[in-house]
C-alpha cells in the first residue's frame, strides 16, 4: 500500500448518531487498585469503507465525541490480497504499523470490552476478511493470524537450512528397535515367582524364556545360566513396576559430508504383573556432523524451538573439557565400513573395542586437542585412553613427549616396558612407575606397581624414602602398617614423612635402618612430636631459621600492616619463630611442628597470626593462617579444632581484612594472587588424592572439604 494513495482516500467522520449515543454516555468513576478509572459503556466507535480492495476502518473515542469532536483518532487500512495492514495516528500524525491490540488506547477502552459498530458495516468487515467475526475482534484475529503467518516464514527461511543439512542423515537401519531393546539397554532381569522351597525357574528378559535357576535372591546381581548376561533377580511379588536406567546410545553413519554421530536415550520398563511384555523407549536427542576426517561440523538437538514446537536446532560442538558422563553402546554393523575410510585415523573403533562403552563425541573432540590418543588406542592402552578423555590437559602435560613420534618415545618408555604397560592395562601412574625403574635401573615387580597405583602412589610421594629402600621394600612396609594400625596407604605414608622430617630436627640418624624404618610407626611418631615440645625452644628455633633464614625478618615486617583490634578481638604479628612455637605449645597444634608452614613464610606464600580476645590479649585463643591480600585460609585453636564462638570472631575478621585492604601494597596483591593460584593448586590435588582426616572431631570428612569451608577470601 501506498501511504499518498491512502492520504487522498474519503475521510470517515463520525455519524449524527455516534456523535448522540456518545453524548448519553455519562462516564463515571471507579477506584480499582487504589487508582480511579474514567469507564464509558461504550468508549471505542467505529466505521469501515471499501474503496476498490482497500478496507478502510476508522475509530473513534468518546471523550472526543463528547467534546464534539467528529474525527477518527486512527484509521485501519487492509489490503485482504497482499495481506498488508497500516495504522494512521491522526493524534501524532504518523503511520504505524502495529495491532489493534498494541496502539496506544486510553484506559477506558481497554477496561470495556463494548465496542460499537454498526451491523451493516460489521458485516462488511466479516465478509471482506472471510473470518468469524466482524468488528474489532475480527479485525484483531485478521492481524493476528498475518503476523503468525509472518512470523512462521521468518521461521522457516532460518529452519530450511537446517533442514537442508540434516537430509543427509540416513534412515534408520532395520534392525534398530532390536538393537536397541537387547544390546543398547544393557540392563536384564530373571523374575521368578517366590516359594517357600526356593524357585527353581524364571523369565529371562534377555532370553525371552523360562530358564532353570538356583536359590534366587531378590535384587541380587547373577548371570542368566543360558545366554549368560548378568542379570538381576527379581521375584514377582516384590518388585512392582521395574525400569532399568536410562541409558545414552549412539549410531554412526556415513552421510554426505563425511559421517554422522546420532546419539539415543532408552530405558526399558516392565509393568507390575507383566514382565513379560515390556515397554522399550528410546528417543533421539543429538546429531553431530563430522567430514571423512573425523572434525566436527555442525551439531543439532532436538528441543523445543521458540517456544512453539519440537524439532531440530542447532547446538554448539562437543569439546575436549566437556564433563558430562554420556557414555554409551555404539551400534556396530555401521562401523567395519566406516573404519576402512572415515575413522581409520581416529581409533574410535579400536577403543570401543576396549571399553564396550564411549562417547564417541567427547573421544573425536579429545583426539583433536590431543593427536597422539589414536597412537593410544591402537596400541590397545584403554586405561591410557579413559584417562586422557576425563583430563586431556593435565593427561598432555604430564604423559606426553609432544615431539616423538614413535609410541615408545611418545612415552618415555622401551618395546619391553610398553608390553608390561598392555599387559598390566596400566594407565598414567603405572606408566609413571615404569619411567622411574628406567631412569633408576632399579627393577620393580609388576604387582608392586600395580599396588602402588591402585593407592594412588605416585614416585613422588615417596621421594623422602626413595634414597633409603627400594620400591618393593616401601610396599611392604606400607602394608604391614595399614595392617597393624588399619589405616589407609596416605595416611601411613604422610605419618612416615612426618616422624622422619621430626626425627631429622631431633639429629637422629636418619640413615639409620633402625630410624627410618621404625617397627611401630604411630608410636614412634608420637614419642617424637612430644619430644620436639620438649627441646628447648631456642634451639628449635634456631634450627629453623638456619633452613629459614628469613622467617624472622618476614614476621617483624607484619606488624605494621596486619595487626589490629576493636573491643572484642586484636590480631597480633608474631616478632619470631620462637612466639610461633610457644603459640603451637599453647594450643597444642601442628602449625609449629611442620616445615610446609615455614615454607609458605619464606616464600611469602602465606603468614601466620594470632588472634586474641581484647581483654586477655596474653591468653592464646585462635591461630591464623593468612595469605598477603587477608585472605584467611586456616583459623585453627586448642588440638587444630573450631569451637562455637569462631562465629561471632569471624565477623571481626571480617572487618579486619577491609581494613588491612587500605594498607596492601601492589606488591602485596602480586604476592596475594601467586599464593591463590599455588592453593588452588594444591586443594585441586588433594580433591584428586581423596585424603581423609582421621582423628578428632573432623574424622571421616575429606581434608580439602574441611579446608574450604575454613577459608575466608577477602572481597574487599
Amino acid at each position: 500500500m501506498k501511504i499518498q494513495q491512502l492520504k487522498k482516500l474519503h475521510p470517515l467522520m463520525a455519524t449524527q448518531k455516534m456523535m448522540q449515543m456518545a453524548a448519553d454516555d455519562i462516564p463515571r468513576r471507579e477506584k480499582r487498585y487504589g487508582w480511579e478509572h474514567v469507564v464509558y459503556k461504550q468508549g471505542l466507535y467505529m466505521r469501515c469503507q471499501l474503496h476498490s480492495d482497500i478496507l478502510k476502518v476508522a475509530f473513534f473515542l468518546a471523550e472526543h465525541m463528547r467534546a464534539r469532536g467528529r474525527n477518527p483518532a486512527y484509521e485501519l487500512f487492509i489490503t485482504r490480497e497482499s495481506g498488508q495492514f497500516i495504522t494512521y495516528d491522526r493524534l501524532h500524525d504518523k503511520w504505524m504499523t502495529a495491532k489493534l491490540d498494541m496502539l496506544h488506547w486510553p484506559s477506558y477502552v481497554r477496561d470495556t470490552e463494548r465496542k460499537w459498530i454498526n451491523q451493516a458495516d460489521y458485516d462488511a468487515i466479516k465478509k471482506y476478511l472471510g473470518g468469524e467475526h466482524g468488528g474489532y475482534e475480527g479485525l484483531l484475529q485478521y492481524q493476528l493470524h498475518i503476523r503468525a503467518e509472518e512470523l512462521k516464514r521468518h521461521h522457516k527461511k532460518e529452519t530450511d537450512k537446517w533442514d537442508t543439512d540434516l537430509a543427509q542423515v540416513p534412515k534408520l537401519p532395520k534392525d534398530w528397535e532390536r538393537w536397541v531393546d537387547k544390546v543398547g539397554i544393557r540392563d536384564n532381569y530373571i523374575f521368578y515367582q517366590y516359594c517357600r522351597k526356593g524357585a527353581d525357574t524364571g523369565y529371562c528378559t534377555f532370553c525371552d524364556k523360562d530358564v532353570p535357576i538356583k536359590r534366587p535372591r531378590h535384587n541380587t546381581q547373577g548371570r542368566c545360566p543360558r545366554c549368560r548376561h548378568k542379570i538381576m533377580f527379581k521375584a514377582g511379588g516384590r518388585a512392582g513396576t521395574v525400569l532399568t536406567e536410562r541409558v545414552y546410545m549412539y549410531l554412526i553413519q556415513r552421510c554426505a559430508d563425511g559421517f554422522v554421530i546420532r546419539e539415543f536415550t532408552g530405558y526399558r520398563k516392565y509393568p507390575k504383573g507383566e514382565y513379560t511384555k515390556p515397554v522399550c523407549a528410546s528417543w533421539e536427542t543429538r546429531r553431530s556432523i563430522y567430514d571423512k576426517s573425523g572434525k566436527a561440523l555442525r551439531a543439532y538437538y532436538w528441543g523445543l524451538y521458540k517456544q512453539r514446537k519440537m524439532r531440530w536446532i542447532p547446538s554448539g560442538l562437543c569439546t575436549p573439557n566437556w564433563w558430562g558422563d554420556n557414555e554409551g553402546k555404539v551400534y556396530g554393523k555401521t562401523l567395519p565400513s566406516l573404519v576402512k575410510y572415515e575413522l581409520s585415523r581416529t581409533g574410535l573403533v579400536e577403543t570401543l573395542s576396549s571399553n564396550g562403552i564411549i562417547d564417541p563425541e567427547k573421544y573425536l573432540a579429545v583426539l583433536q586437542a590431543v593427536p597422539q590418543l589414536e597412537k593410544l588406542a591402537k596400541a590397545k592402552l584403554p586405561r591410557l585412553v579413559n584417562e586422557c578423555m576425563s583430563s586431556y590437559y593435565n593427561f598432555k602435560e604430564k604423559v606426553f613427549n609432544a615431539k616423538a613420534n614413535s609410541l615408545t618415545k611418545m612415552l618415555g618408555i622401551n618395546n619391553q616396558e610398553l608390553k608390561r604397560l598392555r599387559q598390566n592395562n596400566g594407565g598414567w601412574r603405572f606408566l609413571d612407575w615404569l619411567k622411574y625403574e628406567k631412569a633408576t635401573g632399579k627393577k620393580i615387580p609388576d604387582n608392586v606397581i600395580t599396588w602402588f597405583c591402585a593407592e594412588q602412589i605416585m614416585v613422588e610421594d615417596l621421594q623422602f624414602i626413595l634414597n633409603k629402600m627400594r620400591p618393593v621394600q616401601i610396599g611392604n612396609y606400607l602394608q604391614r602398617q595399614m595392617s597393624a594400625y588399619r589405616e589407609t596407604s596416605k595416611v601411613v605414608l604422610t605419618t612416615w614423612a612426618d616422624y622422619l622430617s621430626m626425627a631429622k630436627r631431633l639429629k637422629m640418624d636418619t640413615d639409620d635402618e633402625i630410624i627410618f624404618r621404625v617397627n611401630k610407626l604411630f608410636q614412634r611418631h608420637d614419642e617424637l612430636v612430644e619430644r620436639c615440645h620438649d627441646k628447648e625452644l631456642a634451639i628449635q628455633a634456631g634450627e629453623i631459621l638456619e633452613n629459614y633464614p628469613h622467617v624472622d625478618e618476614i614476621c617483624q615486617s607484619l606488624k605494621e600492616k596486619y595487626e589490629y583490634a576493636n573491643e572484642d578481638y586484636t590480631i597480633f604479628a608474631p616478632s619470631r619463630i620462637k612466639e610461633i612455637l610457644l603459640e603451637g605449645r599453647s594450643l597444642h597444634h601442628c602449625v609449629a611442628n611442620s616445615d610446609r608452614y615455614w615454607e609458605r613464610i619464606e616464600r611469602r606464600e602465606t603468614y601466620v597470626l594470632f588472634l586474641r580476645r581484647t581483654s586477655d590479649t596474653n591468653k592464646s585463643y585462635y591461630t591464623l593462617e593468612v595469605e598477603p591480600n587477608g585472605t584467611v585460609r586456616q583459623k585453627r585453636t586448642t588440638y587444630d579444632r573450631q569451637e562455637a564462638d569462631i562465629e561471632d570472631a569471624t565477623k571481626f575478621l571480617a572487618e579486619w581484612q577491609k581494613e588491612i585492604s587500605k594498607r596492601l601494597t601492589a606488591e602485596d596483591r602480586e604476592l596475594a594472587e601467586e599464593s591463590r593460584s599455588l592453593r588452588i593448586s594444591e586443594y585441586a590435588q588433594l580433591r584428586e588424592d581423596q585424603i581423609i582426616i582421621h582423628t578428632g572431631a573432623l574424622a571421616g570428612k575429606l581434608l580439602v572439604d574441611v579446608l574450604l569451608a575454613d577459608l575466608m577470601e577477602n572481597a574487599a
